[in-house]
């Protein structure tokens, strides 16, 4: 009878613990558009974190996430998400975004970025003397 008992809250054990098994948000799916802030024309490959936009400037970053090991009532982790934007001839540009709590949210997350306006690079002229 105690051996039952034993195995019993071994098993209930095991199964609390599989509970305080959570999953993260590391970086919820990012979309949005790349486009040249004078002719508001799309920027085609683009690359934004580590994906390049199309021929719309369109780019989607995949959601990231990670498990962890929470007991219940923990507060969520906070987001804290930096991608750089990058084209030759255009001054980069980087998509910040901090959460307290957003680290917590559930799978299937969505951050429309909306609309990056990057600059052009400003050539210097060379004078010959």
């Amino acid at each position: 009878m105690n051996s039952r008992i034993g195995v019993a809250l071994v098993v209930v054990f095991i199964l609390l613990l599989q509970s305080c098994i959570v999953s993260r948000t590391e970086r919820p799916k990012l979309t949005g558009y790349v486009v040249d802030s004078d002719s508001h024309k799309p920027v085609v490959g683009c690359k934004v974190g580590d994906v390049y936009t199309d021929t719309v400037g369109y780019y989607q970053l995949k959601e990231k996430r990670y498990t962890e090991f929470a007991f219940p009532g923990m507060e969520a982790p906070p987001l804290n998400i930096y991608e750089i934007v990058t084209k030759r001839d255009y001054v980069n540009d980087t998509i910040m975004v901090f959460s307290p709590y957003g680290g917590g949210s559930g799978k299937g997350a969505h951050l429309n970025i909306d609309t990056i306006f990057l600059k052009k690079r400003v050539q210097l002229k060379k004078y010959n003397h």
